[in-house]
């Protein structure tokens, strides 16, 4: 797949010229057009009166100010972005997790940062897990500070099945730049099963331009640990990885390595589902 649109998720609370910084380097590496997206709606409720809508004083106070701030963020957003990327900032009243959903249909890569906390308001916060689950693109969670991932060390977290089929797809533009790709399984005790997936694997990357090399790791503990200490040995800057997860009554359960990775800000971190 052809990165040609990067989707870049921009934090009503807090702009991160390095997060903005990261993706206009992506976007120039690929040559690709960087839309920018700064997404918050109001805290404050409506107030239905006689079925028609009554927006309080508090209401569209709240709602002023907070267009006017994420409309100032776009000078902002063009200064970090290198000279010569093609760009177009939106800024959205709307919860920021739905907005980039819904914007996810135009864009090939979605680029959003390491959000610490859990408890923020939905209307505020992007929900990354959310993001990987529902939009239908591969999303890269740039680690926490973090203006540039050269990508030349990747981490492959293999575990076969649909969703690391998909995210070794759909990561084929940085595999492919990549000087040194390591697939690693953290065994679940099927050795021979592990190693023929693992060859398949790497046998595939071969045919697509990728060198790579196999890897079966214990596991010893928590997945997402063995799949971190495997980039922190390789030196990597970027892990690969599928987005695991399901539904239930419309809240959105993650896998154990999904939530282990996400959690880790350290790292850059590639999911598609």
């Amino acid at each position: 797949m052809d990165i040609r649109t990067i989707l870049v998720s921009i934090d009503a609370e807090t702009f991160s010229p390095a997060l903005v910084a990261c993706a206009g380097r992506l976007a120039q590496r690929f040559g690709a057009r960087l839309v920018g997206m700064a997404a918050a709606e109001p805290m404050v409720p409506y107030a239905a009166l006689d079925g028609a809508v009554a927006v309080t004083g508090a209401y569209a106070s709240e709602r002023a100010e907070l267009e006017a701030r994420l409309a100032g963020f776009e000078n902002d957003f063009r200064a970090l972005v290198p000279h010569g990327v093609e760009t177009e900032y939106r800024a959205v009243l709307d919860a920021p997790t739905r907005s980039v959903v819904a914007a996810a249909r135009s864009a090939d890569l979605i680029v959003t940062g390491s959000h610490l906390d859990e408890g923020a308001a939905r209307q505020r916060a992007l929900d990354p897990g959310e993001v990987v689950l529902t939009a239908g693109r591969p999303v890269l969670i740039a680690g926490a500070g973090i203006s540039e991932i050269k990508a030349q060390r990747i981490i492959v977290g293999w575990k076969d099945g649909r969703e690391a089929r998909r995210a070794v797809a759909d990561a084929l533009p940085f595999l492919k730049a990549a000087s040194e790709v390591a697939v690693v399984t953290v065994s679940e005790d099927d050795g021979a099963a592990e190693q023929a997936s693992l060859a398949d694997l790497v046998a595939w990357l071969a045919r697509h331009g990728v060198r790579a090399r196999g890897e079966v790791r214990p596991r010893q503990g928590d997945v997402a640990a063995v799949v971190s200490e495997a980039a922190a040995s390789l030196g990597a800057d970027l892990v690969v990885t599928g987005g695991y997860g399901h539904s239930r009554l419309r809240e959105w359960l993650l896998g154990g390595m999904t939530q282990g990775l996400l959690a880790d800000t350290g790292l850059s971190r590639f999911m598609s589902n």
